[in-house]
């Protein structure tokens, strides 16, 4: 900038040099101090980008002082009062900067009544509309831009926070399903362990007395003892050495414990149970509990003293989990689709079941329901 400028003017400079030798005659007693007057003027340019105001000013300053000399019309120096006025109006960070160079400029403008005898109106008045049409339309077209400008660098950090959200998100998922893992892991664990105490109470019962029954037994225990072991590798994988309590399998028994624990901090959640309440798979109850965790806490967090209630029904074919809450309309509002109901639906996919979040339908506030196909109760033996 300041290189080009500097050159613009340069040029002028010369210029006006050139066309006050020519008008000579008719400046010839103030010639040295014109000279001085335009070459403030057309020196002022090679700030006109760097510092906008004070170049405005200082051609403000050196177009007075030329008008009180004499008139001396040297077009290189009207060149460089518009150049100037579009400059600050272009390049002047702050309205009241360019308004306050436009006001320096038209100031200069408006000495020429006061030292001329012949003024015309008509003529004055097109004086100072040149400068102010050129302010204006540089006004506009630098707002425009600075639109322009903050409109990108809102959508670059709207971009930024979606991606920042999908990482967040992704983040969540794997921590999820790594939890997930090592909740089936004990749920799966704890079956095998059954199956060979079983197995291993069995073959003992045979006392060698059926052959083929007890090799077949051996077969079972060899497999579930590699199997358990395999298990407990993989586990060793995805539990790390914090030993969070949160990361074992709950069950639905201690989802009664989940209101407790917000009764105790002055919190309204309540816990109802419906149906006939029978054990169901590991799997299907640590799913349930989690579940009425999740959504527990994102109730407590978006509603803050709503009331908070846990429905958990056994259906024949299924188990449903649903928690609602009576949270005002803003609350009902927030966007809670975040990284806890990702987990709820990750886990219910496991389980080909249904999931649905958002705004009650039949008051304020928000409801997360859940139903996991579980098999039907197998009728008592007689």
């Amino acid at each position: 900038m300041w290189v080009r400028d500097g050159l613009l003017a340069l040029v002028l400079t010369l210029a006006a040099q050139v066309e006050l030798v020519i008008l000579a005659p008719d400046v010839l007693d103030q010639l040295p101090l014109q000279i001085v007057a335009f070459t403030v003027m057309t020196g002022s340019l090679a700030i006109r980008r760097l510092r906008p105001l004070t170049a405005a000013v200082v051609v403000a300053v050196g177009l007075a002082f030329q008008t009180v000399l004499g008139d001396a019309p040297v077009l290189s120096g009207f060149v460089a009062v518009l150049i100037v006025t579009y400059s600050v109006a272009q390049y002047a960070d702050r309205r009241r900067d360019a308004f306050l160079g436009l006001l320096a400029i038209v100031a200069a403008i408006e000495v020429y009544p006061f030292v001329a005898d012949d003024v015309r109106v008509v003529d004055e008045l097109a004086n100072v509309a040149i400068p102010a049409v050129v302010w204006v339309f540089a006004r506009l077209a630098r707002e425009r831009l600075d639109r322009a400008v903050a409109a990108e660098r809102d959508a670059m950090a709207a971009r930024a926070h979606v991606r920042e959200e999908e990482l967040g998100r992704a983040t969540a998922l794997a921590a999820e399903r790594r939890r997930i893992a090592r909740e089936m892991h004990d749920v799966v664990g704890h079956g095998v362990t059954l199956m060979l105490l079983h197995a291993d109470a069995a073959q003992a019962s045979l006392g060698g007395r059926e052959p083929p029954t007890a090799r077949a037994l051996d077969v079972v225990l060899d497999a579930g003892r590699t199997a358990l072991a395999d298990l407990q590798r993989l586990l060793r994988v995805l539990r790390d050495d914090s030993g969070d309590p949160a990361d074992h399998p709950g069950t639905l028994a201690a989802v009664e414990s989940l209101a407790d624990t917000a009764g105790a901090s002055g919190r309204d959640v309540a816990v109802t149970v419906y149906g006939r309440v029978r054990p169901l798979p590991a799997a299907v109850e640590a799913t349930g509990y989690r579940i009425a965790q999740e959504s527990v806490t994102n109730a407590l967090k978006h509603a803050p003293g709503a009331r908070v209630r846990v429905r958990v029904h056994y259906a024949e074919h299924s188990l449903e989990v649903e928690v609602t809450d009576d949270g005002t309309a803003a609350a009902a509002d927030t966007d809670r689709a975040g990284f806890g109901l990702a987990g709820i639906r990750e886990r219910v996919a496991l389980f080909d079941g249904r999931v649905s979040a958002g705004p009650r339908d039949d008051g304020p506030g928000w409801r997360t329901r859940a139903v996991l196909p579980v098999p039907a109760p197998e009728p008592a033996r007689a």
